[in-house]
């Protein structure tokens, strides 16, 4: 944008009239007697290249008089956006800012000329609404150390309403420190393996050595962690990956600590020494034994069930056994009562928990103690279950440990078939004709929600529902139309069937009878009538043998 002023030499008002493209004034400037006024000029040209406008001045005394401009509109400078660093093996993040000053949404094409190094999180077109302002997520990926091996990298933008504009930005790699954690978890008493992925992000090739710290090995001397490969040094490629396998085996409930790393021994090169360091946290997960009895909770669907989950465990386990009776769960309608000479007492240690499913139940935290004199943990919960349709699953409930250990206590939750909602009859109007009902029904949140009708595997042929699938408008609208029809084949028939209205969480049920029209016996009239009226009596039935024998008496000599 800039400023344009011109003097107008005149007397009394003057009005003015800009044309041109990127071009704007105020409508009106006043010039005294025998004196000078500005009129001032804004150009904002979106479009690159030269064009040409005028300003028109019409006075009553003076006439009209206008001015020629020629306009020109060069490519805008990049803006330079803040310079970006992150540690090799790692990435950085900034926001790229894309406005839109007209009333209208404009379409904006971009491009990046550096992708390998940064990545624009963005279609290449993107619509920007009108008077709007969208923030795109550019990441920075280092392949080199130090400022002088910046990256630099241009962002353009293009659109047909706003023109063009471009940033520059500028990313610079430093020397990696700690790297984010690999958490490993495995059974209690077993051991396990997984390969942890290590990728050169430099565009050189590196000779690297990998070496496993293992904080229990100091501490305890117990090896935790095994790393499963030599610790002889090895090339990976420019940009390549080196697999690196090591185990684990937890030998009690407390999470376990180490490091791998992660070493670049190229001599008479400035990467020479850089070091990654992983590290590895190792968490025991205690699995209940076959001799655990799988509590249960069970209700009607649409209704509510509230009860007690009881979980004991030890803190101290070793490992699995399975004459293990304290490791179990427990859902009641009110506390259980701990065995003789037990007592609870205040507990030290902190626990968080977590259900697998949040959408069905509901869990609360009302105690945790511990139980003297075997020293085991007993956590208490109120549980609440209120399914909204048929459904039978099971459900773990995750207790970790402040000190790294995790319990898996899993139960199943049961619910039946609800009570119909409502009885819908059809009356039939005629055989091969459909006879239609509609019910309206809403999702029971604010948003729309998915939905699936069908009638119940059972029910006579002669219903069908539609529309089969579709969404379930939100609460506080007028609902979605969900049609049943009715055609029967036969008379006389009373046709039976459910509907039935699923969606994610909830369940509509409906009992459909459908009613066959009534049947009359036509009644007609004879149209032709008989040559030749009987005499005879509806219930006489006509011999011929004996009328033949007569005939044949009478013509015997």
């Amino acid at each position: 944008k800039q400023w344009y002023q011109r003097r107008v030499r005149g007397i009394n008002a003057e009005y003015g009239e800009v044309d041109g493209p990127g071009i704007s004034g105020p409508p009106t400037v006043s010039v005294g007697p025998r004196t000078d006024a500005s009129y001032e000029i804004l150009y904002s040209p979106q479009f690159i290249g030269k064009s040409s406008g005028r300003v028109v001045f019409v006075s009553g005394e003076l006439g009209e008089f206008w001015y020629d401009l020629r306009l020109n509109a060069e490519r805008p400078r990049p803006v330079a956006l803040p310079e970006m660093s992150a540690e090799l093996g790692k990435v950085s993040r900034t926001l790229v800012p894309v406005a839109n000053d007209t009333p209208e949404s404009a379409l904006v094409n971009v491009t990046v000329t550096n992708p390998s190094h940064f990545v624009l999180h963005s279609q290449s077109k993107l619509s920007v609404p009108g008077k709007g302002k969208i923030d795109l997520e550019l990441t920075f990926i280092p392949s080199s150390l130090g400022a002088g091996d910046c990256q630099t990298c241009l962002v353009e933008f293009s659109s047909p309403q706003l023109g063009e504009w471009s940033y520059t930005i500028q990313g610079q790699g430093l020397r990696p420190t700690v790297m984010d954690p690999v958490i490993l978890k495995c059974p209690l008493g077993e051991a396990t393996q997984t390969i942890m992925n290590f990728k050169n992000p430099l565009n050189q090739a590196i000779n690297v050595q990998c070496r496993l710290l293992d904080k229990s090995k100091v501490e305890k001397n117990e090896e935790l962690f095994e790393l499963l490969m030599g610790e002889e040094v090895v090339t990976v490629g420019a940009r390549g990956s080196l697999g690196i396998p090591f185990s684990f085996r937890p030998l009690e409930m407390v999470q376990a600590c180490g490091h791998i790393i992660v070493e670049v021994f190229q001599e008479g090169s400035k990467v020479d020494g850089i070091k990654w360091q992983y590290p590895i946290k190792g968490m025991p997960v205690y699995n209940v034994s076959k001799a655990y009895r799988q509590p249960q909770i069970t209700c009607k669907s649409k209704e509510r069930k509230e009860g007690f989950l009881e979980v004991i465990l030890d803190p101290a386990a070793t490992k699995p056994s399975q004459s293990q009776e304290y490791a179990e769960a427990s859902i009641t309608e009110s506390p259980v009562e701990l065995a003789s000479g037990w007592q609870r007492e205040k507990c030290e240690r902190e626990f968080t928990f977590s259900l697998d499913d949040n959408s069905l139940l509901s869990l609360q935290h009302c105690s945790t103690s511990q139980i003297s004199p075997p020293g085991l943990v007993i956590l208490t919960f109120n549980l609440v279950f209120s399914p909204g349709k048929p459904v039978r699953k099971t459900v773990n409930l995750t207790v970790d440990s402040s000190e790294g250990g995790q319990w898996v206590f899993p139960f199943t939750a049961t619910s039946t078939p609800a009570t119909p909602d409502d009885n819908i009859v059809i009356r039939a109007s005629g055989l091969h004709k459909d006879s239609v009902i509609g019910i309206r029904l809403n999702s029971l949140t604010n948003s729309a929600e998915p939905y699936r009708a069908y009638m119940e595997q059972g029910s006579d042929s002669d219903f069908r529902v539609y529309p089969e699938e579709g969404d379930l408008l939100p609460m506080g609208t007028e609902g979605t139309l969900i049609c049943v029809a009715y055609k029967p084949t036969l008379y006389g028939k009373i046709h039976n069937g459910k509907l039935i209205v699923q969606t994610a969480t909830n369940e509509w049920s409906y009992e459909v009878q459908g009613q066959s029209p009534s049947f009359s016996v036509p009644v007609g009239i004879a149209t032709t009538p008989l040559r030749q009226p009987s005499n005879a009596s509806a219930g006489t039935r006509k011999n011929f043998i004996r009328q033949n024998m007569r005939k044949i008496a009478q013509k015997t000599p």
